[in-house]
């Protein structure tokens, strides 16, 4: 499905498939070092990556890449749950830098909220460090509301230090 950007750019927005392991590792390779907090507890590195593709076929999950004309991943959002009785689903997106602010974030959750609708749990969870503004922005443009406020704990093994979080939800039925 096609989404025009506020840049004038596009980007395909389809279902992440098994063999998109190297271009969701280059994805994340793209993060910057001092935004990685911002995906956490999720390592971002090759592994996890090709771990996330050979699981694109979960019916417990949706997942949704914003392709570019060239073929590179722009971004990627999911939600996940644990069965087909789950009340609550959780939510992730990660947007390349280069696209952030152009309306990829939003086109990826729209299309994926949609998806989420027909075939996913009634509500959805998660959780945003209260430092990053301009999520917390867009979550709640898209009909997230503020459920908690909590201290993430650290996480030694990925270098992050504890940090203010929200946790977010929203109904998708």
């Amino acid at each position: 499905m096609p989404a025009a950007l506020k840049n004038g750019r596009s980007v395909n927005l389809r279902l992440l498939q098994s063999d998109d392991g190297a271009r969701l590792a280059a994805l994340y390779a793209a993060v910057p070092a001092a935004d990685r907090r911002f995906y956490c507890p999720h390592p971002l590195d090759c592994a996890h990556a090709l771990e996330n593709a050979a699981l694109a076929g979960d019916p417990c999950r949706i997942v949704l890449a914003a392709v570019t004309p060239a073929g590179e991943f722009a971004g990627y959002a999911w939600v996940r749950w644990k069965d087909v009785n789950t009340a609550t689903g959780n939510f992730g997106i990660c947007v390349r830098p280069d696209y952030q602010g152009s309306g990829a974030g939003r086109a990826l959750m729209e299309r994926l909220f949609d998806m989420v609708r027909e075939a996913g749990p009634p509500r959805v969870r998660l959780t945003v460090q209260k430092a990053n503004a301009r999520a917390v922005a867009l979550y709640q443009k898209l009909g997230f509301r503020l459920v908690e406020e909590r201290q993430r704990h650290a996480i030694p093994a990925l270098g992050l230090p504890a940090e203010p979080e929200y946790v977010m939800e929203r109904a998708s039925r």
